[in-house]
């Protein structure tokens, strides 16, 4: 007498096969996500003459941020006769309100590209170092390889710090 096994039971076997099965197929594909992320950006001590390429990129970003930001409240602003060094108002440093206002506008890091030297590692696009506009420093003297060159704007994960991407600042 042939006996079957009743469908039921057919289907939880094949459910636990599944179960059992998926989890390393599932960790393969999470380590693999890990590993690329890894290899993505390499850090690495900066040289000195990257550290001052950076900070100088960064003096460029903020500059033509502070540019921008006079730019356009003259626009709005209201119009007075006999101003005669609008160039030199324009170059002036921040005043404290500018600079509140500019905080307010800007993201907190940014990520300013750097040449690369013979220490970076092959294959990489871009050397970037993270800038943190409201202490208007670098964060650290680390410099990070990237193998692809995100776009412009583009925000990145870098470490514990989100960074928005804004190339020599240029």
């Amino acid at each position: 007498m042939k006996t079957s096994i009743p469908r039921y039971l057919q289907l939880t076997a094949i459910l636990c096969v599944t179960l059992v099965a998926l989890p390393p197929a599932f960790a393969m594909d999470v380590m693999e996500r890990i590993i690329t992320t890894q290899t993505s950006m390499i850090r690495r001590e900066a040289s000195e003459y990257q550290r001052k390429v950076a900070e100088a990129h960064a003096r460029a970003y903020m500059a033509a941020q502070l540019r921008s930001y006079r730019e356009s409240q003259s626009a709005t602003g209201p119009v007075t006769k006999g101003k005669k060094h609008a160039v030199a108002e324009n170059q002036a440093p921040a005043t404290k309100d500018e600079k509140k206002a500019l905080r307010k506008k800007l993201p907190r890091y940014v990520a300013i590209e750097t040449p690369t030297d013979k220490r970076s590692a092959p294959g990489t696009k871009k050397d970037v170092m993270i800038f943190d506009t409201q202490n208007e420093s670098l964060v650290s003297n680390n410099v990070y390889d990237m193998q692809s060159s995100p776009a412009m704007g583009a925000m990145m994960k870098v470490e514990t710090y989100s960074a928005q991407y804004v190339g020599t600042g240029l």
